[in-house]
C-alpha cells in the first residue's frame, strides 16, 4: 500500500472510523495512520448513534494508486489489517471514493494578445505562429467565455494589476478552450478507456476475420461476410468517436465506414497476397494476434507491478548494473550448452573445439528466453493484481512468491536448456552412426572426414585410428584435431601433422 511520503496516489478514499473513546486508543489509532501518510482528522457528524457509545469518530484520508475497483475494498482491509497487527480498537464505519470530475475543464482559457496580430503574416502557417508566440497574457477562469465580464476586470486590474488597453490589446478564447458552464447540471462522466478500447479492437478483429471471409468463400457465406461488414460501420463509428448530441450520425458512419473499411481491405489483401494456403494464413494471423494481446497484457502488468516501486526509484543504477552481469552469464550459460553438447554426446572436450562468442550469446537466448518470458507473465499478472488491489490480504505471498517461484523457473529452464543439448546430442550421435552429416548446434558443425596416417605409427589418443571408416569432427584446434568413431563410439585425438583429414564422400572412406 503505497505511502503519501514515498509514492503517489490517484485515489482518495475517505473512511469514518470508530475509535475506543480514550486518550491511548486515540493517540495509537492516529499515529497508525498518520505513519502511512494518510491525513487523519476528527470526525464532526450530528449524529453519534452512527458511531456508538464510548468511541469517537476519526476521518480518514486513504491514499492509494491502483485502478478504481476494487480501491474502497483495499482501504478498508488495510485499515482492518492495521488494526488487528496492532490490536487497536478501531473499526470501519464507513468508505467512500472521492472523485473529481477532471476529465472535463470546467475552465475558459482567455489569450490576451495584440491588436493586428493576425495580420502581420502573409500566410496562414505565419498568422498561426504569430498567435502561438505572442500571447501577451493567459486568463483562466471558470465556468464558460464571458469576455466582456473578463475585459471589464482586466480593465481595472483586478487579476493581476497589468495594464490592459482595449485600444491596443485583443482578448480571445482559442478554439478548444472553451470550459463548461459551472450552472449547468453536470453530464455523465465519460466511459473509462478499456470500454472504449475493447469493443473497438474486438470490431477490427472482426473486420479483419470479414477481409478473410471474402477471399475464402463464394455465395451466401460472401453475402453473409458482407453484411458483417455492413452492420459494424455504426457500432464502431460510435465507439470511436462517441454518441454525444455534438457528434451527427453522418459522421459517425463516416469514421466507422473508415475504419471498418481498412480493415477489411487489409484483411482480403493479406489473403490474397500471403503465400501458402489461406487456412495456414488465417492460423498464422491469429496467433500474431495473440501474441501481440499477449505481449501488451505483460507490458501493461510490468508497468503496474513495477510502477512506484523500489526498482522504479533506483532504476537508474539498478539497470545499468544489469547489462555487466547479462554480459557475463549469457555466454557462460551458452557455452555450459556447448560443453554439455561436446561431453555428453561425444566425450570431447569444450575448450577443443572453437566456438564463436556470440554463438554462446544465441545459444543460451532460447533457455534464458523462455524463462524471463515466464518470470515476466508471473510479474505482470501480480502487476494486474496490485492495479486492481487484489494482494491486499496477500501482499506478502506475492512479493515472496514471485521472486521464488522465478528463480524455480530460471533453474527449470537452465535445466532444460542442458537437457535439450543431451537430445540434440543423440539426434547428432544418430546421424554419424548413420552415415549422416549432422545438424549443427549453435555454430558446432559437425562433419565426416577420412583421416589417413601419413606413416603407419603415428601417436593416437585413445586410439587406434579406423581409417577406412568415417570419422565425426567439429574442426581442428591448434595444432590437433579431435575425433569421434561411430563404431566405436569413443572420441581421440591425433596430431595434424601425423594425418591427412579429407572429407568423406557419401558416407565412405576409400
Amino acid at each position: 500500500m503505497p505511502s503519501l511520503q514515498t509514492e503517489p496516489f490517484n485515489r482518495r478514499i475517505e473512511v469514518l472510523l470508530a475509535v475506543v473513546d480514550t486518550p491511548e486508543e486515540t493517540a495509537l489509532a492516529t499515529e497508525l495512520l498518520e505513519a502511512r501518510g494518510w491525513a487523519v482528522r476528527q470526525w464532526e457528524g450530528s449524529d453519534p448513534s452512527m458511531i456508538g457509545a464510548g468511541r469517537r469518530g476519526l476521518l480518514v484520508e486513504v491514499r492509494l494508486y491502483g485502478a478504481r475497483l476494487g480501491a474502497v475494498q483495499a482501504a478498508v482491509s488495510e485499515i482492518e489489517r492495521l488494526a488487528r497487527q496492532h490490536q487497536a480498537g478501531m473499526w470501519v464505519v464507513d468508505a467512500v471514493l472521492v472523485e473529481h470530475d477532471l476529465d472535463r475543464d470546467h475552465r475558459t482559457r482567455y489569450q490576451v494578445r495584440e491588436q493586428g496580430a493576425d495580420a502581420a503574416g502573409r500566410s496562414f502557417c505565419l498568422r498561426a505562429l504569430r498567435r502561438a508566440w505572442t500571447s501577451l497574457r493567459i486568463v483562466v477562469r471558470p465556468g464558460g467565455p464571458n469576455l466582456d465580464v473578463v475585459t471589464e476586470r482586466l480593465q481595472q486590474g483586478a487579476l493581476t494589476g497589468r495594464q490592459f488597453d482595449p485600444q491596443r490589446h485583443q482578448l480571445r478564447v482559442p478554439p478548444g478552450m472553451e470550459g463548461r458552464d459551472t450552472s449547468v447540471s453536470q453530464p455523465d462522466p465519460p466511459p473509462s478507456a478499456w470500454r472504449i478500447a475493447l469493443p473497438v479492437v474486438g470490431g477490427l478483429l472482426l473486420a479483419l476475420a470479414s477481409g478473410f471471409t471474402l477471399a475464402a468463400f463464394e455465395g451466401p457465406l460472401l453475402l453473409a461476410s458482407i453484411l458483417v461488414v455492413s452492420l459494424l460501420v455504426w457500432p464502431m463509428g460510435r465507439s470511436i468517436i462517441g454518441s454525444a448530441e455534438n457528434r451527427p450520425l453522418r459522421l459517425q458512419l463516416g469514421w466507422g465506414a473508415v475504419a471498418v473499411g481498412m480493415m477489411t481491405a487489409f484483411g482480403l489483401m493479406l489473403a490474397l497476397i500471403a503465400p501458402g494456403p489461406l487456412a495456414e494464413v488465417a492460423r498464422v494471423t491469429t496467433y500474431a494476434a495473440a501474441g501481440l494481446a499477449l505481449f501488451l497484457f505483460i507490458l501493461y502488468g510490468l508497468s503496474y507491478a513495477l510502477l512506484h516501486t523500489w526498482f522504479s526509484r533506483n532504476a537508474n543504477w539498478a539497470v545499468p548494473a544489469l547489462i555487466p552481469a547479462l554480459a557475463l552469464s549469457l555466454p557462460w550459460f551458452g557455452g555450459l550448452l556447448h560443453t554439455v553438447y561436446l561431453r555428453t554426446g561425444f566425450g570431447i572436450p569444450a575448450d577443443a573445439v572453437p566456438v564463436s562468442l556470440y554463438w554462446r550469446y544465441l545459444a543460451s537466448f532460447k533457455p534464458l528466453g523462455l524463462a524471463l518470458a515466464l518470470a515476466s507473465l508471473m510479474a505482470a499478472i501480480a502487476g494486474w493484481m496490485r492495479h486492481y488491489h487484489q494482494w491486499v490480504n496477500s501482499r506478502g505471498m506475492v512479493t515472496v512468491g514471485v521472486p521464488v517461484v522465478s528463480l524455480v523457473v530460471f533453474g527449470m529452464s537452465g535445466l532444460a536448456g542442458m537437457a535439450e543439448a543431451q537430445i540434440d546430442a543423440g539426434r547428432a550421435w544418430e546421424a554419424a552412426r548413420a552415415g549422416r552429416t549432422p545438424a549443427s548446434y549453435y555454430g558446432l558443425e559437425g562433419e565426416l572426414v577420412c583421416v589417413t596416417p601419413v606413416d603407419k605409427e603415428i601417436p593416437v589418443f585413445n586410439g587406434p585410428l579406423d581409417s577406412q571408416r568415417p570419422q565425426l569432427t567439429f574442426g581442428p584446434s591448434g595444432d590437433r584435431i579431435w575425433l569421434w568413431d561411430p563404431r566405436r563410439t569413443e572420441s581421440l585425438s591425433v596430431r595434424l601433422e601425423d594425418v591427412v583429414v579429407t572429407e568423406a564422400e557419401k558416407g565412405r572412406c576409400g
